[in-house]
């Protein structure tokens, strides 16, 4: 199975390297279908960069584009109205094997075809990692580079994008700009423990 009219995406210029960003290109090592309730196409992808400790691991996955019966029409993305869109995962095969998003191949469930998960393995490509606020102390960015020029591109992209993930934590004055959001909710929640009782928000 094959979708026939996807898009692309692209492209900006700048060129400061970021605070906290980093940029390796990795060996796959693996590339799995994960089981996934929220995405109808779910990546788990482990790769090795040169240098590094321990090996590069993360989840990418999405929904495609259906008709009203559920058939599997496109890559999902804002431009076919599919919010959480596939088109992450197509990106990232296409940057790893050359195909084009409409030369991909998919089983009818959605997921990617195991001829395609094997062709992967052992193949280059670039990563972004950023250092997070969030559960982990760096996120991987869904955006991913080629061997050739992958580098550039993504260094490129990261900085054309007006709005950085919510997860970055150099974002809007990183460190500082938390620090004031805690001081702000302590401030808050003081406020709210000096209300009397006739103040207080019930939740009924």
């Amino acid at each position: 199975m094959q979708f026939t009219n996807s898009n692309q995406n692209n492209n900006s210029t700048a060129t400061k390297f970021p605070k906290g960003v980093f940029i390796d290109l990795i060996v796959l090592e693996t590339v799995e279908n994960s089981d996934s309730q929220y995405n109808d196409c779910n990546l788990f992808i482990t790769g090795n960069a040169e240098g590094a400790k321990y090996p590069k691991k993360f989840f990418i996955g999405g929904n495609h584009c259906k008709d009203g019966k559920g058939t599997l029409l496109d890559w999902g993305s804002n431009a076919n109205g599919v919010k959480s869109g596939s088109w992450k995962v197509s990106a990232f095969i296409e940057a790893v094997t050359g195909l084009k998003a409409s030369e991909i191949q998919l089983n009818d469930d959605g997921t990617v075809h195991e001829e395609t998960l094997r062709d992967m393995v052992g193949r280059e490509v670039y990563i972004l990692q950023y250092e997070s606020n969030g559960k982990y102390s760096r996120d991987t960015w869904f955006f991913f580079g080629s061997k050739d020029g992958g580098k550039e591109y993504l260094l490129d992209k990261w900085n054309g994008m007006k709005t950085k993930p919510k997860s970055y934590k150099h974002a809007n004055g990183g460190e500082n700009s938390m620090m004031a959001e805690l001081w702000n909710d302590g401030v808050k929640a003081g406020q709210e423990s000096a209300k009397t009782p006739a103040e207080v928000d019930l939740p009924f």
